[in-house]
């Protein structure tokens, strides 16, 4: 990882993301749920008692890991005590059982966010610059794992249309209403970004639209709920060499796990047909 480049699980030197550490938790389980002295002193004594030199495997037992502990004096930025970039290249991670899957652990909203530029990424960040390493790791606190959600080209758009604004995330949410959608973002990307340009960008900002789009949504729903029914002649939905936001439409909106190519090929032109219809009449 270079120093100067952001990344969301290390964005700048007073946070981290550990949301993801260890790998194997309960659904629905935050770790900002039980900050208290308790786990802080936890974190604490792993750092202290953490020991480079060991080779022994040592499995992780309940939720939390031994090796997850403080990366900084000051007791701010949490995470992995195993990791390659705090042990000079070295990826000592084969001491957890959970070694493998620690390596590959990558969050949907961690690969949107590398694809934006440094200037994108900073005029996000900005709206998480009050958070420390226990709320940044929230999905429930830290409002860009909903707004990431949406996939990068939305918001590649809105940070080139506000360059060289700073948003908090009030003055973002105020600025853009449609946001404070209870939607699902991965299950319904699809259905914005395929009938926004930047030029219509400011239908996010209008009060009236979100609750149009989520009535919309509701519409799309129900007119595919019973279209393209499971076989087990289909392939599994990460398969299909479509738009990775469309996977996502057949996959958490319409709850389809296996379906045909054809299948997918007539829902996507029906799905598009009525997001151009909509957007059309905006």
């Amino acid at each position: 990882m270079e120093k100067d480049t952001i990344t969301l699980c290390s964005p700048d030197d007073r946070k981290t993301c550990f949301g993801c550490c260890p790998p194997i938790r309960p659904p629905g389980y935050e770790h900002v749920q039980y900050r208290g002295m308790m786990v802080q002193r936890m974190l604490r004594e792993n750092t202290r008692t953490f020991d480079k030199a060991g080779r022994d495997v040592v499995p992780i037992t309940g939720f939390s890991c031994w090796a997850l502990g403080y990366l900084d004096p000051d007791y701010r930025r949490i995470g992995c005590l195993l990791h390659p970039a705090r042990n000079g290249g070295r990826d000592l991670r084969y001491r957890v059982d959970y070694g493998e899957k620690c390596r590959r652990e990558t969050c949907p909203e961690a690969k949107t966010f590398s694809l934006l530029d440094e200037r994108e990424k900073s005029f996000w960040m900005n709206l998480a610059d009050d958070l420390d390493s226990f709320s940044f790791s929230s999905r429930k606190r830290n409002p860009l794992f909903t707004l990431l959600g949406w996939g990068p080209r939305l918001l590649q758009w809105i940070a080139g249309k506000e360059r060289g604004k700073h948003f908090t995330a009030d003055l973002f949410f105020k600025t853009y209403p449609f946001f404070k959608t209870t939607l699902s973002p991965r299950a319904n990307a699809y259905l914005l970004y395929r009938g926004m340009t930047p030029d219509t960008l400011h239908l996010l900002k209008e009060p009236g639209f979100r609750m149009e789009f989520e009535d919309f949504s509701g519409n799309v729903a129900a007119a595919l709920a019973g279209g393209a029914p499971e076989t087990p002649e289909g392939i599994p939905i990460f398969r299909l060499s479509m738009d990775e936001h469309f996977r996502d439409l057949l996959r958490l909106f319409l709850r389809r796990s296996r379906i045909p190519v054809e299948a997918a090929l007539c829902l996507k032109a029906d799905v598009d047909r009525m997001v151009q219809s909509f957007f059309s009449s905006r």
